[in-house]
Order: C-alpha cells, then sequence, then structure tokens
C-alpha cells in the first residue's frame, strides 16, 4: 500500500499542472501498471522505468521529490530520461536506496552537479549511472568516490567541469564508462585512464580536447575491450613509440578524426578486432596486409587522402566483412569484377566521392543480402546493370547519382521490394520520363517503400507521370533540373505520406534516419496552373516549384500547409494577388514569388514581416511593405523576360538541403 500511494503521487507530480501521463493505471495491484516491474519473489518493486512520460506541452520543468522513490526498499533500477528533470528535492532520500543498481537520468535538464552529491557510502550497489544528454555545469565533488562498486557510468551530452575526472578516477571498478558528446576542452585527462585498471569500454569521443596524447596511456588496459576517442577534432593522438607495447585485446577500435598520419602499427596484435573506423584522418600511406587478416567485420577509413586503385590487399580482409566504407578519398580505376567473390558477405559498401571510373560491375547483383549501395561522386558511366536492379531483393538504400550513368531507363525492370532511397540524379538519364519509369517497373507495386526518389540534374523529358502518385510512402521527390513538360499531376495528393497531419514534415526509417517531406520540382518547363490537390500535402515543410512556366494565381488554400517552412514560386508567370491567408503558415522561413506578374498589396503579419524585398522584386503590381511602393501608386506591368532554362536556376532553397542527411545518417 505504501509503494502504491507513492506512485500515484509520483503521478500527480511528473503531470502537474495538466499533464496525462499513466492514464491507463486502475486497479490494486500496481505491479501491473505501467512503467513498474516487481519481484516475482517479494511482490516489492524492483524496477521503475518512466521514460518521456512527462506531457511535452508542459513547458515546466519537474523537480521530483526524491522522499517518494525512497518508499521503495527492494528498488534495483530507477530509470527516468526524457521527463524534463531540473533536479531533485530532498535528494539525499535516495541514499536509502542501499539494493539500487541503475539509475537512469538520461536526456533531462539537470545544471547543478551538486545534485549528484548524495555522500559517503551512497548507493552502495550502483553500478550503472546513465547522466547522458543534460546541462550539467557546476563542480563534481568526491562524492561518490567509495562508491566502488559502480561498474557502468554514461555522461555523455553534458557541460561537467574537468574535475570529475578526479572523482572518476578513484572509481576503480568501472567497467564501462562514456563522457562523449561533452565541451570538455585542455588536456587529455590522462590520469583519469590509468586508475580505470577494470575498464572494458571507454568512450570519450567528440569534446574538445586539444594538445598532444600518447596512445601508450591505454597500454596496461588488459581488460578493454571497446575504445573510442573519436572526433576530438584539436586532439594529435600519437601511436608509435619504441618504449611500449599493448597488452590490450581490442574488439571495437574508433580513432575516428583524431588526426592520425599513420595506421597504428599496435594493430597487427589485435586478432580479436571486429570493427575498426580510421576515418576522417590524415591516413595517406596503403593499407597494410597485415591488417586486412585479421577478424574485422566493419571498417570504416573514409575521409582520408588515400590513393591507387581498388586495394589488392582488400582481397585479404575476413570473409567476414559485412561493412566497407572508402569514401572520400582518392582511390581510381575500375571496380573489381569480382567483388561478390573478394566480400562474400558484404551488406554494406561505400565507395563514394573517389575517381572510380568505368561501369558499375553486373557482380554487385550477385548480393541478394545486400543493404547499402553508395557509389556516389565517382566517373562511373554507362546504364545500371539489369542483374543488379532484378536480383538485389533486400537493398534499402541505393545512392549513385553525381556520375555519368545513362540511359533511357532508370532501372530496367526493377525488383527491388525494400528500396526506400533512390538517389540517381546527376547524372546522364535521357528520353521520356514515363515511358523511363515504365520501363523501371516489373510490376505495378514496384518500389512499395520507396521514401526518397531524387532524379535531379539528367536530361529526362515529357510529363511527369501518374505512376509516381503510386509510391504513397514518398517523402521526398526531387525532380528539378530536367526538361520535364506538361501540368502537374492532380493526383498528386494520393501520396499520403504528405497528406497525413500526424506526419509532422518527417519520418524515421531504418538506421534512424529522418527524411523530411519535401516536393522539388523546380527548373523544368511545366504548364498549367498549380493543382488545388497541392494544397492537400499538410505534411510538406519544402514545396519548390520556381523556374517554369506556370501561370494562374497562387491559391489562398496553400495556407493549409501548416508543415510548411519554405515556398519557392519564382520565376513563373503567376498572377493576381496574394492572399492575407497565406500569414497561416506560422513555421515559414523561407519565401520568394519573386518574378512573377502579381500585383496588389503583399500580405502583413506573423512570418511575412520577416521576408526581405528579394521574396518580391520582378512584380512591378505588388506593393506594400517590404517594398518601397506604396499601395495606390502607378504601377506598370513587367518589362522582363522571364528564362526558364535549367541553368539559370540559383536553388536557394530545395530538396538538396536535407539530402545530406541521408549522406551522413549512413556512416554517422
Amino acid at each position: 500500500m505504501e509503494e502504491k500511494d507513492a506512485l500515484l503521487q509520483i503521478k500527480a507530480s511528473i503531470n502537474s499542472p495538466e499533464g496525462t501521463a499513466f492514464s491507463s493505471w486502475y486497479g490494486e495491484d500496481c505491479c501491473q501498471w505501467e512503467g513498474v516491474e516487481c519481484d516475482a519473489s517479494t511482490a516489492r518493486i524492483r524496477r521503475i522505468f518512466f521514460h518521456y512520460q512527462r506531457d511535452q506541452s508542459l513547458l515546466e520543468n519537474w523537480y521530483p521529490n526524491a522522499t517518494l522513490f525512497a518508499q521503495f526498499k527492494g528498488l534495483k533500477e530507477l530509470e527516468l530520461p526524457g521527463n524534463r528533470i531540473k533536479g531533485f528535492t530532498s535528494l539525499d532520500e535516495l541514499q536509502k536506496l542501499k539494493h539500487l543498481q541503475k539509475l537512469n537520468l538520461h536526456d533531462n535538464l539537470i545544471e547543478n552537479a551538486s545534485y549528484l552529491c548524495w555522500g559517503k557510502g551512497a548507493l552502495p550497489s550502483l553500478y550503472s549511472l546513465d547522466l547522458s544528454k543534460n546541462r550539467l555545469l557546476g563542480h563534481i565533488s568526491e562524492c561518490f568516490c567509495d562508491s566502488l562498486t559502480l561498474t557502468e557510468l554514461i555522461l555523455y551530452d553534458n557541460h561537467l567541469q574537468d574535475n570529475i575526472f578526479t572523482w572518476l578516477s578513484n572509481m576503480t571498478s568501472l567497467k564501462c564508462l562514456d563522457l562523449s558528446d561533452n565541451q570538455f576542452s585542455g588536456s587529455f585527462p590522462s590520469f583519469l585512464v590509468h586508475n580505470l585498471t577494470n575498464i572494458e569500454t571507454l568512450t570519450i569521443s567528440r569534446n574538445q580536447f586539444k594538445g598532444r596524447v600518447s596512445f601508450s596511456i591505454f597500454a596496461n588496459l588488459s581488460r578493454l575491450r571497446q575504445l573510442d576517442i573519436s572526433d576530438n577534432a584539436h586532439l594529435k593522438l600519437e601511436t608509435e613509440s619504441p618504449t611500449w607495447f599493448p597488452s590490450l585485446n581490442i574488439t571495437v577500435l574508433n580513432l575516428a578524426g583524431c588526426n592520425l598520419r599513420n595506421i597504428p602499427s599496435f594493430l597487427s596484435t589485435q586478432n580479436q578486432l571486429e570493427f575498426l573506423d580510421l576515418s576522417d584522418n590524415l591516413i595517406i600511406e596503403k593499407f597494410p596486409s597485415w591488417l586486412m587478416k585479421n577478424t574485422i567485420s566493419e571498417l570504416r577509413i573514409g575521409g582520408n587522402s588515400v590513393s591507387g586503385p581498388f586495394p589488392k590487399t582488400f582481397r585479404n580482409l575476413s570473409s567476414q566483412l559485412t561493412s566497407l566504407d572508402i569514401s572520400n578519398n582518392s582511390f581510381y580505376g575500375p571496380l573489381p569484377e569480382d567483388i561478390n567473390v573478394i566480400f562474400p558477405e558484404l551488406l554494406v559498401l561505400d565507395a563514394s566521392l573517389n575517381v572510380f571510373r568505368g561501369g558499375i560491375p553486373p557482380s554487385f547483383g550477385r548480393f541478394k543480402r545486400f543493404l547499402v549501395l553508395k557509389l556516389s561522386g565517382n566517373k562511373l558511366r554507362g546504364e545500371i546493370p539489369y542483374l543488379m536492379t532484378s536480383n538485389m531483393s533486400s537493398l534499402e538504400y541505393l545512392c549513385l547519382s553525381n556520375n555519368n550513368l545513362g540511359g533511357d531507363a532508370l532501372l530496367k525492370n526493377s525488383s527491388l521490394p525494400k528500396l526506400m532511397v533512390l538517389d540517381l540524379g546527376r547524372n546522364d538519364f535521357t528520353g521520356n520520363f514515363q515511358d523511363s519509369l515504365s520501363r523501371s517497373f516489373s510490376q505495378s507495386s514496384a518500389f512499395p517503400q520507396l521514401r526518397v526518389l531524387i532524379l535531379r540534374g539528367n536530361r529526362l523529358q515529357g510529363q511527369i507521370p501518374q505512376q509516381l502518385c503510386r509510391m504513397r510512402r514518398l517523402s521526398l521527390l526531387d525532380l528539378s533540373n530536367n526538361y520535364l513538360s506538361g501540368n502537374i499531376p492532380e493526383c498528386i495528393d494520393n501520396i499520403t505520406s504528405w497528406t497525413a497531419v500526424d506526419q509532422r514534415g518527417a519520418e524515421m526509417i531504418s538506421y534512424h534516419l529522418y527524411i523530411m517531406t519535401c516536393l522539388d520540382l523546380s527548373c523544368n518547363r511545366l504548364t498549367g496552373s498549380i493543382p488545388l490537390q497541392i494544397t492537400q500535402l499538410k505534411a510538406i515543410i519544402v514545396l519548390n516549384m520556381s523556374h517554369n512556366l506556370l501561370t494562374g494565381q497562387i491559391p489562398a488554400s496553400l495556407g493549409n500547409l501548416e508543415a510548411l517552412e519554405a515556398l519557392d514560386l519564382s520565376h513563373n508567370k503567376l498572377f493576381g494577388e496574394l492572399s492575407q491567408e497565406l500569414t497561416a503558415l506560422s513555421f515559414l522561413s523561407f519565401f520568394d514569388v519573386s518574378l512573377n506578374n502579381l500585383s496588389g498589396a503583399i500580405p502583413q503579419g506573423k512570418q511575412f514581416d520577416t521576408f526581405a524585398n528579394d521574396s518580391y522584386v520582378g512584380n512591378p503590381g505588388l506593393c506594400g511593405i517590404p517594398l518601397e511602393r506604396k499601395c495606390g501608386a502607378h504601377t506598370q506591368k513587367p518589362s522582363y523576360v522571364l528564362s526558364n532554362t535549367a541553368t539559370t536556376c540559383s536553388f536557394l532553397f530545395h530538396c538538396i538541403v536535407f539530402i545530406l542527411v541521408i549522406n551522413f545518417i549512413l556512416f554517422p
């Protein structure tokens, strides 16, 4: 009864003043309530997991009363992430939780480090502490120095000051320590590493450490299995020294962005290495054969200065390699014809931003389990092999942009039922778009999972095919910079991902990839008026129809596009007045209707008070703020000539802004 009463008081507190969390709590047995787990033998609460329960509409921060949690004498796990916790009242009461093993306060708003000072001997059973993604700013004294049973600590994305390292260095039983995504600066805390003799997983990535540090500080950590010190841009890691030899047996090693100039020689002794990331360094040497003979399943060496043909040493890589990133280097020559033999288990390949030439080998089509293929930014030419588009049934991401690929069919008789991202932009595909798309489909349900279709910068002609309207899950469609003509299809509102109000302008698909909803038809030769069906795309964030030959009036109902952040209708032949209803676009941050035939008063209020002259130039009939022309003054018809060819496009705002997310997230 005591524990049930405490839970009800916590519910009232987390919902203050008008929240709705835990509305499903009912009945006498609180062990059956959401977010609560009891011990089977004692029937006492052993775990509380209230993940992101505080209503996000409540702007007030939450200060939970620690006295309430102290009522759970048998509590072993307390998880309160994402609840806008600013601090605790009666914090000392948490010391009564003698059996607490795990405390998770991830993604809250705690700033004052004094909230961590619970006194000597507090929380003696604690082995997992997660304070990640808070706002800790103050000093952390040696509050926990006697809590030597702590075995896991995650403190990333905070603003903790340097003396936390003194506190941590006394915790010699630590097995897992993560201090990533902070703003730590100054010299690397070598003394901290020396004392962590039982550490197994150490992550100090994405901070601001400076100066030189020798890898020898890790030499005696015989239990260390996973090490990540990546992305400390001002840190210079020295891995070579004649005076030390590591006793490490690493399985996961991330040294990305550490200003390395050479491949660390100690890797020759690491025969259990499974994951190695040396990307974004200054490495220019060829990859030694000894590195390729271990058990690596994931290798990332992108963003270096390695040159030469596709390395022969890669043929010595483990046959268990599943992921390879060699992007953004200077590899040249043809891709290997027998790539499926070299890497029989490969699932992910990023060879983009190199100088590979020739065609795409048909052998890629023998990877039936392939998930991600990125060959963008090379000098590849020819057609996409039929075997690749008809046989890679597991493929989810195909990015081949910025090459010289072409032909009159995008993907011949493709059968890619799981494909979510298709980027063929900036190539040389030609012919009638509708015919090309028809030849790309082996059946009417082709690409049922497609979220992203990028065909910008080709030479496609003809009308926009109505087949696109069957791709109901499409979030980002970029057809800009082609030679498309005719009207915009009226069936465009059949794409339900653009019309769903709860879509809120973005969708998360696999690999934690967020795709913004975007429609870019700019820089074509489209005619006719803006179809009213476009005004139903309430989830769209970016809408660009600039540099076309569109006529008619701008629909007032565009003001219904409540998620819209960017609207570009410039360089067309639109006429009439701008409706005051457009001011309902409360998220609009980019607006351009320049170089049309518009007239009348410019709408005033809300976002429209933020747009400058450039949004309206070339419309002599427009008047009012921000233009100097006052309404009622004599106006004249435009005397300029509209140019609608692809070469005149200014690309001020279009889908490509969001395409960058795709390229980053696949190899974060």
